[in-house]
Formats: C-alpha cells, structure tokens, sequence
C-alpha cells in the first residue's frame, strides 16, 4: 500500500492509495505512536509508527486517496516519520502504544457510566422535590378553598353576626356538619332566585296584543329618522331577446366561433377510434392549429394507413414537414400527390410547397421552373447570381489566390447577403492570410444562417435526417472553423465550447476530437505553469509542504509523454522539496522514476524517432542531475555504495564536472 506523508508545526496528513474500494470496508485505529489501516475487502493493512504522540484528527476517504490527519501533541517539525528502531523494539512500542489505546478507552467508557450514574440520581431527587413542592401547594388551596366556603356560608344566612372566621379556623369542624349548611345555603339561594323572578314580572308592563314594540315606541322612531319611509317598489315588465341558435343541437353561445366544435363521439371504445380515419384526421387538424408538428404528423399518417385513398392527409403532413424544415420529407409527400395528375387544390398546394423546398435546398433552377410569385422570383433569382461569384471564388480558392477569391465572395454577398457558402468560404479564405478577426467574423455570421433552421429538424428522434443531414455537415465544419480561430486569439475555453458544439453534431469526427485535443493540451499546460510559478515561489519562501503538493498536483495534470520535459523538470523540483522535509525515500522513487523515463525516451530515439541535438542534451542534463540527487538522498540514508554507484554513473555522462568529482572523493 503506497502512501506519502506531510507535515508542518501542528499537524501530520498521511495518504494512502486504495483503489475500488468503500469507506465501509476500511479499519483505521490510531494509537498515540502507531496508525494501523486494514481494508478489509482487500485482506491487507498498513502499520506505520510514529516519531512522537500524536491525537486522532480528521480522516477522509474519497477519489481511491484515504486522508488521515493527526494532530501533534508537541508542536514542531519532525525530522523524520518513523523512529529508528530494530524490530523487536518497534514490536513492543506498537503493544504499549495499543494498551494505552484500550486503557484509554476503558477509561472514557467508565467515567461516562459514573456520570450517568449520577445525573439519574440528580434528576430523581430534583423530580422527588418537585413533587413534593406541588403536594403542598395542593393542600394549601385546598384548606383555603374550605376556609373561604365556611366564611361565605355564614356571612350570608346572618346566624352569628358577632362570629369570627379567625376563631372558626381553629376549631375543629366534622364534614357531616359542612355539609348540612351547604345544603341550608342552597336552599335560601332558590328561595332568593324565586323572589327576584315575581318582583321583575310584577314592574314589566305589557300590551293587550303581547307585542314587543307598542305604536309609541314605532312613533319614537319614526320621528328620530331623517326623512320619509319610502314606498314598496311597483312590478312591471320586463322585455329579454335571445340570440338565435344557427346550429339546433349547440347552444348558441357554441356557434359564433369561427369553426363550430367537432362534437364528440359517445359510445365508440377508445380503441376503434384510434383506428377511425376521420377521427384521426381531425385529431390531426387540431395539433396542426396548435402548431403540434409532431403529433399532428403521426395522427396524418396513422389515418392514411387506415385509408390509403385520403390524399388529404398527405398534403396536410407535407406542411408539417416544411413547418419543421424537413424539406426532404416534405418533398416526397408533394411528388405522391402531383404524381396522381388531378389538377385540384390539393395538386396546386402541393406545387407551391415541392417550389418552396427545392429553393431551400439549393436546386433553384428547378424551383423557378412553376408559377411562383413575382417577389418569390426575384429572390430565387438573386440566389442564383450570387452562387455564380461563389463557383468563380471557389476556383480560385483551389488555386490558393485567396485574395481573388475574397473579392469574389464580396460580390455574391452583394446580390444575396444571406448566402450562408460564401460568408463561411470568405472565412476561409481570411483564415488562409491569418487575418483571423476578419474570419472569425463571417463565420459566425454564416453559423448563424443556419442554426434556426436546424435548431428545428433536429428535435424530434422519430422524423428522418435527410433533410438535416447536409445543414449539419455545413455547421459542423463551420464550428470547427470557428474553434480554430479562437484557438488562434487565445481564447481558449470559447474554443472548447465551439468543438463541444461540433462534437455533438457528430461525436466520432476524429478532425473535431484532434481539434479539442489540441486545446484541452493547452489549457493543461496552462494550469501546470500557474500551479509551478506558485509552487516555485513557496519554495523560495521555504514553505516546502505547500510546494510539495502543487508539484504533486502538477504531476498529476502531465502526461509524461507528451510533455515529457515539463514533467521531468517538476519531478527534480519535487526531490529539493523532499530534502528539506527529510523525505528520501520519495527523492529515491522520483529520481528512479525519472531515469526510466529518460531512458525509455532514449531507446525510442535510437530506433524510431529523429530528434535535435539540443533536446538530446537536455535529456542527459536531466539524467545527471537525477543521479546526483539520488546519490544525495543515499547519502542522508548511509546507503554509501549506492550513492558511489549513482556519482560514477553522473560522471560518465558528464566528465568535466568537478562537483560530482569532489562529492565522489569525499565518499572515498
């Protein structure tokens, strides 16, 4: 299992490399001086020991990289991660280290039994008092209540005029006796309500009719009210026209549309009237109104395959089909019609729109070839013109006279200024003299010709291709077109936007994938450069972890391969950084690392590829500049055979260098 290990004053992160595995499945116990990771699918675990205590921190797991901070219990940086022990004694430190883990543990779990423990007996003698507090306060009110009703009852009946409810609360009164003077009081309580009842029947005065108001209290009223009372209103009547119904079976309020409804069907199953043409075709005209292309195309054909002899159908499904701009389509439906030679509407319709798509197509000579509007003529014969200058263009576009060709384009755009071919080969030729402005300005203009007429055609899975096919094709090579010239302004991402768009025109194109290719390389390298200016710069001001990872990071964005010197120049600046933080293992792997590299690359020149003297010198100054950096991490590690090993190797590829001669003397 692979890892690296960083560190600054405060806290240490270890990264393992666990591939096609869950977080469920890893086991990670941190002691104080040991981290032992088990991945349990795997049936394999990692051990590593640690230089000092450490405490438990965060631990991630995410894109096969396992993340484990600890937190230092003494600041500082370590020279090193594990201790220099023998075995035997890494053994014994690693029992001690998990010992104190379970003493730990036992610990925690005991002290938050006790505290639980005694929080139960807190809150149950706090519950015991509460009770308590409300049982007194019971019985009080209780004693009040019974003191209140005693005085009351004597206060009312008058028996004792001179008695004292002071006195009365100290003497000892039976319940028998209580309640014989509740009931006594009750009983001079009625008494009172009936009394009260007869004197107020007695004072109420009542009229001989029993009326609530008398006619004194009407007059009262009457004079109090600001004006007359006005008379009821009179009947007389009313005279009411209705609209007259056209259609006896509708209501009237139905029949002023412009088309009357189509009443419904009752008592036909669903499945007879999916196959009724007529209610096909009705179903049919209705999505057409509501401008349903789709649908009102698969309820025109579904209908005339129940009746082969309603041509209706056809001709309407053709509107459809140049509604959408399937032109294509739209002609063949036009040719089943006038191929039957009745000269009717249908035939006469039907002509006008086989006119209309063979001009959008291209084929104007056959579309002025029919009875077309005078404005229609005109525009078609403009078209025709124009594409007389764009052939001549076009020739000289073969011949590599872009200038010519330019001028002629500028003249077919004078006759039609909608001529997508000649803003998109006017492009192209600008492209050719490097004039990309002017290029990038007449294709997008020529993109934009096209793109509401395919934003249409290419909707709908279940309608053919033909027609969209070679719009398609034109902007498919002008986004290309297009990417390339922004490529060319550094504006890099709206390129890769454009080929984005080419690719899903036609996602096997292989010029479209070599075009994003090209600039997703760049982009790469442009990360890479910013990410090594950074890293350069913290290595200057000494902050060798950070610059650690943005090399790490820059390695992973390199492609050894296609940016093979970018990639060995990280990999020595990697090795500085490792030496400072006391990493030789890594400088050792990076530098072994390198020389495979180098090496593969020089086996490749010899049989296969050509390459500059310079770029050849370059690889071997990269070599022995990796051979003097791992005999120096050899050195920090007492492994003085290897790093003789590595400066005799450097020495050979470079004899005139007298550091790698003195670094060899002083090994001797």
């Amino acid at each position: 299992m692979n890892y690296e290990w960083f560190q600054d004053d405060n806290q240490i992160k270890l990264r393992f490399e666990i591939k096609n595995t869950k977080s469920d499945n890893l086991d990670i116990q941190v002691a104080d001086v040991v981290v032992k990771v088990n991945v349990l699918d795997k049936k394999f675990a990692k051990t590593i020991d640690l230089l000092a205590p450490v405490i438990e921190g965060n631990i991630k797991y995410g894109a096969d990289v396992l993340e484990v901070t600890l937190i230092k219990v003494q600041p500082g940086k370590w020279p090193q991660l594990s201790p220099s022990l023998s075995k035997e004694e890494l053994i014994l430190r690693r029992k001690d280290a998990f010992l104190r883990k379970d003493q730990e543990i036992q610990a925690q779990k005991k002290l938050k039994e006790d505290l639980k423990h005694q929080f139960d007996q807190h809150a149950t003698k706090e519950q015991i008092k509460v009770d308590d507090r409300e049982r007194n306060l019971i019985r009080q009110k209780q004693e009040q209540q019974k003191t209140e009703a005693i005085s009351d009852l004597y206060n009312q009946i008058g028996q004792d005029s001179k008695f004292k409810q002071n006195e009365l609360v100290q003497q000892e009164i039976t319940d028998d006796q209580i309640e014989d003077k509740l009931k006594k009081y009750e009983e001079f309580e009625k008494q009172q309500d009936q009394n009260q009842k007869q004197k107020l029947k007695q004072s109420q005065p009542i009229s001989e009719n029993n009326d609530i108001f008398t006619n004194e209290d009407i007059k009262k009223q009457e004079k109090q009210a600001k004006g007359p009372i006005p008379e009821p209103r009179k009947a007389a009547a009313v005279q009411m026209t209705f609209t007259e119904k056209i259609y006896p079976h509708l209501a009237a309020r139905e029949q002023h549309f412009k088309d009357a409804p189509v009443p419904r069907q009752k008592n036909i199953p669903i499945t007879e009237q999916r196959e009724n043409p007529l209610f096909l075709k009705d179903k049919a005209d209705e999505f057409f109104r509501n401008k349903d292309y789709y649908s009102a195309i698969n309820a025109y054909s579904a209908a005339f395959k129940y009746d082969n002899q309603m041509f209706a159908c056809i001709s309407n499904r053709a509107a459809c089909y140049l509604a959408l701009f399937n032109f294509q389509e739209c002609i063949d439906d036009c040719q089943t019609i006038i191929k039957m030679e009745k000269k009717d509407q249908l035939y006469d319709k039907c002509l006008k729109r086989l006119k209309i798509c063979q001009a959008w197509k291209g084929d104007l000579d056959e579309a002025l070839n029919g009875d077309l509007p005078e404005e229609a003529k005109q525009i078609i014969q403009n078209r025709i013109e124009s594409n007389k200058y764009k052939n001549q263009g076009d020739a000289y576009m073969t011949t590599s006279q872009y200038q010519k060709a330019i001028e002629m384009y500028q003249k077919s755009l004078q006759y039609d200024f909608e001529n997508e071919l000649s803003l998109s080969n006017i492009g192209l030729a600008f492209m050719k003299l490097n004039q990309t402005d002017k290029a990038l300005e007449n294709i997008e203009k020529a993109i934009q010709k096209v793109k509401p007429f395919l934003q249409y055609v290419n909707l709908n899975p279940n309608i053919g291709r033909q027609s969209s096919f070679a719009g398609n094709e034109f902007l498919l090579k002008n986004l290309m077109k297009k990417s390339n010239c922004l490529f060319e302004l550094n504006q890099e991402q709206d390129a890769l936007n454009s080929v984005k768009q080419a690719l899903i025109i036609d996602e096997t194109n292989a010029e479209a994938r070599s075009i994003m290719n090209k600039i997703q390389d760049k982009l790469v390298k442009q990360d890479v450069l910013k990410l090594k200016e950074t890293a350069t710069e913290r290595l200057k001001q000494q902050q060798y972890s950070d610059s650690l990872e943005l090399y790490n990071q820059c390695l992973k964005k390199l492609n050894p391969q296609d940016d093979l010197m970018d990639f060995l120049a990280v990999l020595l600046n990697r090795c500085i950084c490792c030496f400072f933080l006391n990493q030789f293992d890594e400088i050792v792997g990076s530098c072994t690392r390198g020389i495979k590299i180098i090496q593969i690359q020089q086996n490749k020149i010899l049989s296969f590829e050509k390459i500059t003297k310079e770029q050849k010198d370059k690889l071997q100054d990269f070599l022995v500049r990796f051979y003097v950096r791992r005999s120096n991490a050899y050195v920090k590690q007492n492994q003085i055979y290897h790093a003789k090993c590595d400066l005799q190797e450097a020495l050979k590829l470079d004899p005139q260098n007298e550091q790698i001669k003195k670094d060899l003397e002083k090994l001797k």
